[in-house]
């Protein structure tokens, strides 16, 4: 009798012990996969190049630019979509790959430059230029913002600069439009509520007086966040190059009726 109870305890202590390994085991497996899943989906790193090159005695010229990369989003169409405001397409986005893009058009505008002087040479010391940048501007949820930037100087009478904003659905693998935001776009109604939004947030900066446009339209330029949504115009869209870019910051509380019913869903409006 004793024996038969002694082999009973080692049975159930095997039992349990297993039990108790496999839970652990399986409570491990959750929470790695957890932390994967939240914390690793925007890891960014980047490359850059900065540089410049003496052309003759009155010009030198000056690349700069900055590209995010995205290690753990691995879809080839939504990479297209990211790269392609930086008018870059690749087969594979990696490190090394995005770093030889940047290289060869640094290259390019070098040549580039020396070719326009075929035509045209300063007559003083000038610096001719080129930067660009990509930010992790913003994200939310599954939404990431992404700001392209760029500006340059080859000659004339000022340089340029543009500002472009893109959103992206990541677990969707999908470019933001403008209609998966709003699903009533009449021009009538859109350039009221942006030129309403605009004349009154330009107190201070007196954009207004430099205004080229007697209409507003919805662009494509845009992002939003928990609030509101924001259009972008850069210089010459709707005012004059002085006046720089002009944002325009919309409540959603003043837009309600027009918003996409799935887009008041996924930010509980």
């Amino acid at each position: 009798m004793k024996k038969v109870s002694a082999i009973f305890s080692v049975i159930l202590l095997t039992f349990f012990s297993c039990t108790k390994t496999e839970k652990q085991v399986s409570e491990s497996s959750t929470k790695s996969d957890s932390t994967k899943i939240v914390t690793n989906i925007f890891t960014i790193d980047s490359v850059k190049v900065d540089d410049s090159l003496k052309i003759d005695k009155n010009l030198t010229t000056a690349f700069k630019s900055k590209i995010l990369v995205f290690p753990n989003i691995s879809n080839k169409t939504l990479l297209d979509s990211v790269y392609s405001a930086t008018n870059i397409k690749l087969d594979t986005y990696t490190k090394d790959h995005l770093l030889q893009e940047l290289q060869k058009k640094q290259n390019d505008f070098y040549e580039n430059t020396k070719e326009s002087l075929n035509d045209w040479k300063p007559d003083f010391k000038q610096t001719w230029d080129e930067t660009s940048s990509m930010k992790l501007f913003s994200t939310q949820g599954n939404y990431m913002t992404i700001q392209y930037t760029g500006s340059g100087y080859t000659g004339g009478a000022h340089g340029y600069y543009n500002e472009i904003y893109k959103v992206f659905d990541v677990s969707n693998h999908k470019t933001i439009q403008i209609s998966d935001l709003i699903i009533n776009q009449d021009p009538k109604i859109w350039n009221r509520i942006l030129m309403t939004n605009f004349l009154e947030n330009d107190l201070e900066k007196k954009q207004a007086e430099m205004l080229l446009v007697k209409e507003i339209p919805l662009n494509r330029n845009f992002y939003f966040d928990k609030d509101n949504l924001y259009f972008l115009y850069n210089q010459y869209e709707i005012a004059a190059y002085a006046a720089g870019p002009v944002l325009i910051k919309i409540p959603y509380t003043e837009i309600k009726p027009f918003l996409n019913p799935d887009f008041k869903a996924k930010m509980n409006l």
